[in-house]
This record gives structure tokens, sequence and C-alpha cells, in this order.
């Protein structure tokens, strides 16, 4: 079971992202009571929540609100129920929205599926691959795909394995499945000028698709572990509980045994100063799965490194947004496109950290 004190801690940034109002999400979560395992109540409070706005006909409120239900991932009927229902929800949406391609892809007899914008044979544009992190949904991505037309890009957003409609197993080996992705869009897209944009574990996956394929021109992550966090899961670091159920959940290894299968996972610092492509990567000091430590290692190995520190992790609304806009304006600067756009998100991301700062030294807070 997973404490509902843990569920209301860990989803408040995946809340935040998809820009779901904070009274909202405090109504939601305040509606559980001080339960300490989660019964349902969870999903219920949000898919009751979904459920209204379809009947409003909000579909991308829906998405969102579904996404939240089924998070951190589909443990029996009503969390399955939730994600089918988030997919469907999306699929109305994005049919209105136009542009926007499904794709279903076979892979080692399973498969993925992943949506799409500004795919061409005849006019093919530099490739920003999005992939989301344990927990994360590719549908959480809507506002993203529905401006794709101003980015100058093909926009491809899937799943980590195991998460969503990826019924792959996560695994080191994971990375075969970005590198056959890469090379099918290749068709349709000028993958030359890949950059990719990983969340947390999706990061890590990401930083282990750069380090072999020189097709990617570059990575924006925010939260990647890199190899320590991987040493103290090792060493029996004790982790959240919803963080090592949803491991265990997406790499089908029991809890028990998750220290022994992690241990590997680590990316060496030999390795890390090999890679010749510019990361962007967003960090919080005080994060509580994934240690500083693993920005430090960056900050020694990779020579083209821009990194941004925060206290936490998107734990305010401001600070979500604040992340998005620079993943994407990182994004964009590798790709080499959308000049325009690239410039508006960096300007956005510096006026709301500026405010986020003033506000915090307003407050008696180190600025």
């Amino acid at each position: 079971m997973i404490p509902v004190a843990e569920l209301r801690r860990f989803a408040l940034p995946h809340a935040y992202a998809q820009g779901i109002p904070g009274d909202v999400i405090h109504r939601v979560t305040g509606s559980l009571g001080e339960k300490t395992e989660d019964e349902g109540a969870w999903t219920h409070a949000w898919s009751s929540l979904a459920m209204a706005a379809e009947a409003r006909g909000r579909d991308l409120d829906a998405v969102r609100y579904y996404a939240m239900a089924r998070f951190p991932y589909v443990d029996g009927p009503d969390r399955l129920m939730a994600q089918q229902a988030c997919v469907a929800a999306f699929d109305r949406w994005r049919k209105r929205a136009r542009g926007i391609t499904r794709l279903d892809l076979p892979f080692e007899d399973s498969g993925f599926a992943c949506w799409a914008t500004g795919l061409s044979l005849r006019n093919r544009l530099p490739l920003i691959l999005v992939v989301g992190g344990i927990a994360g949904v590719k549908e959480q991505w809507a506002p993203v795909l529905a401006e794709s037309e101003r980015l100058g890009a093909a926009v491809v957003v899937t799943e980590l394995p195991g998460v969503g409609e990826n019924s792959l197993t996560y695994g080191t080996d994971s990375v075969r499945m970005l590198t056959y992705l890469v090379d099918l869009l290749g068709r349709a897209a000028d993958t030359s000028r890949t950059c990719v944009v990983g969340l947390g574990f999706g990061g890590h996956l990401a930083l282990r698709q750069v380090l072999d394929d020189d097709r990617v021109r570059g990575l924006a992550t925010v939260g990647a572990p890199v190899r320590d966090f991987f040493v103290r899961a090792a060493d029996r670091t004790p982790l959240p509980r919803l963080v090592s159920l949803t491991l265990s959940h997406l790499t089908r290894t029991p809890v028990d045994r998750l220290p022994a299968a992690l241990a590997d996972w680590g990316l060496a610092e030999e390795r890390l100063t090999e890679l010749r492509a510019p990361v962007a990567c967003v960090y919080g000091r005080d994060d509580e799965v994934v240690p500083y430590s693993d920005a430090q290692l960056l900050e020694r190995t990779v020579a083209r490194l821009r990194l941004v520190e925060n206290d936490t992790l998107g734990g305010r609304p401001e600070q979500a947004a604040e992340t998005r806009l620079w993943l994407l304006a990182q994004a964009l600067r590798m790709a080499g496109t959308a000049g325009a756009v690239r410039r508006a998100a960096s300007a956005r991301a510096r006026v709301l950290r500026a405010r986020r700062r003033l506000t915090g030294a307003s407050a008696g807070a180190p600025a």
C-alpha cells in the first residue's frame, strides 16, 4: 500500500507541472483526511473530478485529473480505469486540436505508444523527443504538443518503460527503445538534430542514449539520477515507499531485491567525461530522492553543462512553470530552432525565477 502522505507529497509537483490550480489540488488532497494508507480514496477523488470535467466537455482538464488518479502507477482496476480514461480523454482533445498523431510501435514482443506533431516526409524538422519519469504519462505534455507549430520542430512524447501505455520492462537496456524510436523517426524528422527532454529517470535513460548516439545534439533534464542515487540504493539507503514501489513495478523486481538490481545502474565518471553534447539540468538541493551529489558529479565531468539549482523541485506552481519554460528554451537552443519562441521562453523563465527569489527574500528566506 502507498501511504497517502507520500501520495500528497510526491504528486504535488506533478499536479503543478500540469497546471492544475492550487485550490483544486488542496481541495482534493484535503478531502482525504488523515488516512495512513491508500485504500482507493486517492484514485476515487481525482477520477470523480475528471468525470465531472468530462461532463462539462473539458477534456483537457479530465486528462490532467485522470493522470493524477492513476498516479504513481497502475496497481489495480481503479487506476487502470483512470489510465485508460486519461488516454481516451486526450484522444478526444487532440482530434479537436488537430495535428497531433498517435504512434503505436511494436518492440521486442511488446510495445509502446507516442503522441507526435510536426512529422513530415517532405519537410523534416529537428526532433525534440520527450521522455517522462517513473510516474509521468505522455498525455501531460498536451500544452507543448498544442503549441508545436510555433517551435519549428517535430515533437514526440513517450513514456518510460512500464509507465502508461509502455508495456516494456524498465532496465539499463531500455536505451534500445530510444535508439529504435530515433531510427524510426528519421524518416519523418531530421534526427541528426535531436534533443531529448528527460524527466527524472527519463533523464537518466536519455543520458545513456546521449553517450552512444551522436544524433542527439543535447539533453535537457530535471532531477535525473546519475550515479550516487544508485550507489545509495545498493547500500540500502531507505527510499520513500512510493518510489521503491514504483521502481519495483516498472522493473518487475520485488522491493527487497531492488538494491541488488539497481547496483550497476550508475553512470561511471569516466563515461561522463566522454560526453560532448550539451546538457541542461535542474536539480533540487534538498531533493529527498536524488542526492545533490549527482548534480555535482555532472558539474565535474560534463564539459558543456548548464545547471539550475533550486531548494526543491516543483514544490510551487511558479517554480513548475519556470522549470517547464527553461527546459523548453534549452531544448530549442540545442535543436537550433524557433529563436523567437526560445527567447520568449527564456525571458519568461528568468522573470519567474526573479519573482520567486524576491518573494523568498521578502519572506526572510535566502534569495
